[in-house]
């Protein structure tokens, strides 16, 4: 009998976590994605970032984030969320807080990202992206 239940209690396991996959988005907010988008440049994680910016845009992102042994973060946050006229769309304020050597001297750089829902993977899926580029950084220009 204990067999039959541990089997059972396994099998409803498996079969929730099975549905919990085929529904999909709307699991994360645009809060926790914006969160996790400043966790990655936070520790310089490009190629982690770049995967919260639309396809068309992580080109133009990857070249401006490089690997650049002379850069430091020193503080990655999200300064507001605006929610934008229709559904799916939300205007981001980040900033980015760096050194980068020989200066010692901390600098600011903002970009204001416009957020979009887009198909995700299911067809049940809408996943939140950036959808604009960021703007030149001060030692790219």
């Amino acid at each position: 009998m204990r067999r039959f239940s541990l089997l059972s209690f396994s099998i409803v396991c498996l079969l929730l976590s099975g549905c919990a996959a085929l529904t999909g988005g709307e699991t994360a907010s645009l809060p926790q994605i914006a969160e996790r988008f400043t966790e990655a440049m936070r520790w310089k994680d490009w190629y982690g970032a770049a995967k919260y910016v639309e396809a068309e845009q992580r080109a133009a992102f990857l070249e401006q984030f490089k690997e650049d042994p002379d850069l430091f973060v020193v503080d990655s946050q999200i300064q507001n969320i605006h929610p934008g006229a229709t559904d799916g769309v939300a205007e981001v304020a980040y900033q980015l807080d760096y050194y980068r050597l020989p200066s010692s001297r901390i600098e600011r750089w903002t970009w204001v990202q416009q957020w979009q829902k887009q198909p995700g993977r299911f067809a049940a899926e809408r996943v939140w992206l950036v959808s604009n580029p960021p703007p030149p950084l001060p030692w790219n220009r």
